[in-house]
């Protein structure tokens, strides 16, 4: 069965963002985790979570994925349909309206990617922290607003599924702004580490709850009683019986999807408490960079035994930082 072009453009366009939202998320529960699980007992007071993580051999290899992904859902969105956004007076058809406010959250992601790797490749990165928290917090403000924008738009199953999708939004925008609250480390470690946790489960299970509703989109897979309509674009159902059934149906695919996140953030937090246990690897600490010049008096290795949270001596460090 052919799909029509409307479904295939909501389908691929909320399962491939779905899938990056999902990777992402998972990605800083990963890193968050290792490095709560490898701090230093001492240092629980200048514990600060960074609001991105450099990977191994390409440091902005996040921030570019994201600028990729922002990229790629700009263009799409723009030129859906056909290469004119916008007709001959400068205005914006109707149908035009609601690829233009996809393309904001987009243009969003652009800045924050941008902004993000401009102010790391300047000297006291450390200090750039809570503002890159912010511009993050900026993201996600901007996602709940479209998503607000469209769920008034939006009724029956349609509105139920997009509701779900902001409070996802309104979780990682709250955990966001509480981020860079406390990133002069005005909180102790363990507040720190549950917003970072929370925040990176939510963006996950944000990124999971797109993939549901890519699939909503693909022809039969539509809750029973419900069809597509208007070339794949609307969904709509057959009388109050199937409305009131599809909406139950996705309350209960809400509540599954936040248990299965829920068991996949416990999930990870074992593994990585497994995979560094005491003796394994070694966490170091630096000062800030102004302090440089004081390295051979002040600076010293440090390991840590992870989980157990037992260390040696270690003064004087600022916050922790993961370098590749």
């Amino acid at each position: 069965m052919m799909m029509p072009s409307g479904a295939i453009d909501k389908s691929i366009s909320h399962i491939l963002g779905g899938l990056m939202f999902s990777g992402l998320g998972l990605w800083h529960l990963f890193n968050h985790i290792r490095l709560f699980v490898s701090l230093p007992s001492t240092s629980s007071s200048s514990y600060v979570a960074p609001a991105w993580f450099p990977a191994p051999r390409v440091r902005h290899l996040e921030l570019i994925v994201m600028l990729a992904g922002g990229v790629y859902g700009f263009a799409t969105q723009m030129l859906a349909y056909s290469p004119m956004p916008f007709n001959a007076d400068g205005s914006i058809p109707p149908e035009r309206l609601p690829n233009h406010e996809h393309a904001i959250m987009y243009a969003s992601l652009l800045v924050y990617a941008g902004s993000a790797i401009y102010l790391d490749r300047h000297r006291h990165r450390h200090r750039h922290t809570t503002l890159c928290m912010l511009l993050l917090a900026a993201v996600f403000a901007q996602e709940l607003f479209v998503f607000h924008v469209h769920s008034t738009d939006h009724a029956g199953v349609e509105g139920r599924l997009h509701w779900f999708l902001q409070a996802a939004a309104a979780t990682c925008l709250s955990t966001a702004l509480l981020g860079a609250a406390g990133g002069g480390g005005g909180l102790p470690a363990e507040v720190q580490f549950a917003v970072s946790l929370v925040r990176s489960a939510s963006l996950a299970f944000q990124g999971l709850w797109g993939v549901v509703i890519g699939v909503v989109w693909i022809p039969g897979m539509a809750p029973k009683g419900c069809f597509l309509d208007d070339g794949g674009v609307n969904l709509r159902c057959h009388g109050e019986d199937s409305l009131h059934h599809a909406v139950a149906v996705v309350n209960l695919q809400f509540g599954w999807c936040f248990v299965l996140v829920t068991v996949l953030v416990l999930g990870v937090y074992v593994y990585v408490c497994k995979m560094y246990t005491a003796g394994d690897g070694e966490v170091y600490g630096r000062l800030p960079e102004e302090e440089a010049g004081d390295e051979d008096d002040h600076h010293h290795d440090m390991k840590t035994r992870n989980c157990k949270l037992a260390v040696h001596d270690v003064h004087e460090f600022m916050s922790m930082e993961i370098d590749v």
